[in-house]
């Protein structure tokens, strides 16, 4: 008889647990898609370099922000809605997002880049770098695309 106490005890504990993790995960969830229900705004998605080069090319002599993630990068996805929101905010700048373990094409760029560290950011005018920062701070991101902006671009 107390094998069976014991079961429905643990049972009854495990059952808990789990109703305690599914709420927590649910919480979680609904963080990291705090951009749910919205569009990607102005982003677009480059995951190989010809793809990217096509992208650069086509801002012209305009400034290129761009994105590095990984599929599993939690600050990655914090940060996302920020970036998709600065978009919105500068439809004069290129954004893009890099998915860097998308194929081997696209770890091919990463490693040509000298990737270490996601989410990395990155600035582009005229083909050429002018910035470079990682982190998922959106004071920080905000600041720097809009310090390198120029007058025609804000």
């Amino acid at each position: 008889m107390a094998m069976q106490c014991l079961s429905s005890k643990t049972t009854t504990t495990t059952t808990a647990f789990a109703a305690r993790r599914r709420q927590t995960t649910a919480k979680r969830q609904l963080r990291v898609r705090a951009g749910e229900g919205e569009t990607d705004g102005n982003v677009k998605f480059a995951n190989n370099k010809p793809e990217f080069e096509a992208v650069s090319a086509a801002a012209g002599s305009g400034l290129v922000a761009v994105q590095i993630s990984t599929k599993t990068c939690g600050p990655c996805k914090m940060i996302y809605p920020t970036f998709v929101g600065l978009s919105q905010e500068l439809p004069k700048v290129t954004f893009v997002k890099i998915m860097g373990d998308t194929d081997l094409e696209s770890r091919a760029l990463m490693k040509e880049w000298g990737v270490r560290v996601v989410p990395l950011f990155l600035l582009f005018r005229n083909g050429e770098r002018v910035g470079e920062w990682s982190g998922a701070k959106a004071d920080i991101l905000k600041e720097n695309v809009l310090a390198a902006c120029n007058a025609d671009e804000k």
